[in-house]
């Protein structure tokens, strides 16, 4: 059976941890290089998925706390959240190149 509870509790700290990171990037590109989005397609990536974290999190939320048979947005929620894991997973392999090219010099 699905667990409902542990899905939105562990959706919520993964919404929260990426709005943390993409926050505290701006901050750290900012205070560390005076520009913003100067590391390039990894910040235009953080950017495209700004809006999408916010829907995730509000639909998410609202699906929680308004229960009731829907069916156009759980998909929608579900698609969404899957766009933001693979951009995630993109944003993992870009950080790498930023530490590496920024942070160490290579």
């Amino acid at each position: 059976m699905f667990n409902w509870k542990r899905h939105v509790f562990l959706g919520e700290i993964v919404m929260i941890a990426w709005l943390s990171g993409l926050l505290g990037g701006v901050v750290m590109s900012y205070v560390t290089w005076k520009g913003f989005l100067i590391t390039g397609i990894h910040g235009k990536v953080a950017m495209v998925m700004l809006p999408l974290i916010l829907f995730g999190l509000f639909s998410g939320l609202y699906l929680n706390y308004r229960k009731g048979k829907r069916k156009l947005l759980p998909i929608i929620h579900g698609i969404n959240n899957l766009v933001i894991l693979i951009l995630a997973l993109y944003q993992i392999k870009s950080g790498w190149w930023v530490y590496n090219t920024y942070v160490l010099g290579n």
